[in-house]
């Protein structure tokens, strides 16, 4: 069940992203979008290891990997919506 709501957040999350740079005028590249892709599969990744351990009962590995790999992932989010996302639509 929780494998769904994962898939359901990403794809939710994908054309938030679609829609937020079409509503704003973004020209986001290809390689742009590759780069989300790749962090949207990393963050399923991550959320799908951290269930994994949980499933095994394995509480303290789900913390702390879930904690390094999350960070990770929260970095990658940071510097997507600086540089790709979050770009000024005035070019004067």
């Amino acid at each position: 069940m929780f494998s769904i709501l994962i898939g359901i957040g990403l794809a939710s999350g994908f054309f938030g992203l679609l829609n937020h740079s079409k509503s704003k005028n973004l020209n986001v590249s290809w390689w742009q979008w590759t780069l989300t892709i790749i962090w949207l599969a990393y963050t399923g990744f991550v959320l799908k290891m951290i269930e994994g351990f949980i499933d095994e009962s394995a509480m303290k590995a789900a913390l702390v990997l879930g904690g390094i790999f999350g960070f990770v992932s929260i970095i990658g989010a940071v510097l997507l919506s600086r540089f790709v996302f979050l770009k000024s639509t005035n070019h004067e």
